[in-house]
């Protein structure tokens, strides 16, 4: 049995944790900026939040500008902001959103707010369901205030010393909530219907349409062909949960050939070579393989039997060893679907 002391101890770190839980959405971790060449900035979650997050891509030419996804976070795209303001040497005209994931849409709202003239570009299949994302934008706001009541509710239960600090965080989040009502996610202006080719100013690049890790996804060339802007279609664990996964898994092995390729810059984690990609197109394909010769057998005994090998290979750190048997269910359930 607990002492006293020890659950007063106990509780109270459950109360933290839950602010901290609560509070998450209006808080952010720095991405890190990298350069990828003179034009392109890579815009890298942590490691330790990149199942949760998007990275981003700042494409800069002589005339233009080009972001490539918002981040999740809302607080994350504000801070995105006050950066852009002092790297951005051409006006902001082109928000690509990869796919319509709350991580890489949903985040657009809070850049067209900044950015008004900037126009929004998407796969032709969220042009015709944008109603549907201008709700998910509503309802994420909705669980935003959620959290903030939630929060208000266990400052009470704070020590008295603790609650200014965290009173002074929900008033922050608040404000923001506050701020945000006003936003909306405004139409796209742009659709891609098979491929759409872009001139930055003496930059030019190449947006395609494709259906694989959804039924609306957009990837982006660069520099000759030499750079892919992939999105989750190119993560090197993939998250296979609504895709088009024998789509996929061709699309993954066309750019893994693909010798043009150099450098290609992920929805999630850090950049790669061409060559990365056959860890992904193997998962695919094995997930694809292991429903079809076993049609009839359950979806937990599929995972169970499942090869150890892309446990051992995938599941490298501490995020990645709490996504992976997800990623893998998501992936069984989808492929029994698509049978």
């Amino acid at each position: 049995m607990l002492s006293s002391p020890f659950k007063l101890i106990t509780t109270f770190k459950l109360l933290i944790v839950g602010l901290l839980i609560s509070l998450a959405p209006f808080a952010y971790s720095a991405v890190t900026w990298q350069t990828i060449s003179p034009n392109i900035q890579f815009l890298q979650q942590q490691p330790k939040l990149r199942f949760y997050d998007s990275n981003q891509v700042l494409i800069q030419g002589k005339e233009c500008a080009l972001m490539f996804d918002a981040s999740g976070n809302f607080a994350a795209v504000e801070a995105t902001i006050v950066k852009l303001k002092s790297t951005l040497t051409t006006p902001l005209c082109y928000l690509v959103a990869s796919h319509f994931h709350d991580d890489h849409l949903l985040g657009m709202a809070i850049l067209q707010h900044s950015y008004p003239n900037a126009k929004l570009i998407v796969h032709k299949q969220i042009a015709r369901e944008f109603a549907n994302f201008q709700r998910a934008f509503e309802d994420k706001l909705d669980s935003y205030e959620q959290s903030v009541e939630l929060s208000y509710q266990r400052l009470a239960e704070q020590p008295a010393s603790l609650q200014p600090q965290w009173r002074k965080k929900l008033e922050l989040a608040k404000q923001r909530l506050l701020r945000w009502r006003k936003f909306n996610l405004q139409p796209n202006a742009m659709q891609v219907s098979d491929s759409l080719a872009l001139n930055l100013g003496d930059y030019p690049i190449t947006l395609h349409a494709h259906q694989a890790h959804t039924n609306g996804d957009l990837t982006l060339l660069a520099e000759q062909g030499t750079i892919l802007l992939g999105g989750d279609i190119v993560d090197w664990l993939p998250y296979p949960g609504h895709g088009n996964l024998v789509e996929w898994a061709e699309l993954l092995k066309q750019f893994s050939n693909n010798k043009q390729i150099k450098i290609i810059l992920p929805g999630h984690g850090a950049p790669l070579k061409a060559t990365d990609l056959s860890q992904p197109y193997r998962f695919l394909q094995q997930i694809i393989k292991h429903v079809s010769t076993n049609p009839n057998v359950e979806l937990t005994t599929l995972q169970q039997s499942f090869p150890a090998e892309f446990a051992k290979d995938y599941q490298i750190d501490t995020a990645a060893y709490k996504a992976y048997p997800l990623f893998l269910q998501a992936g069984l359930k989808r492929a029994k679907q698509s049978k």
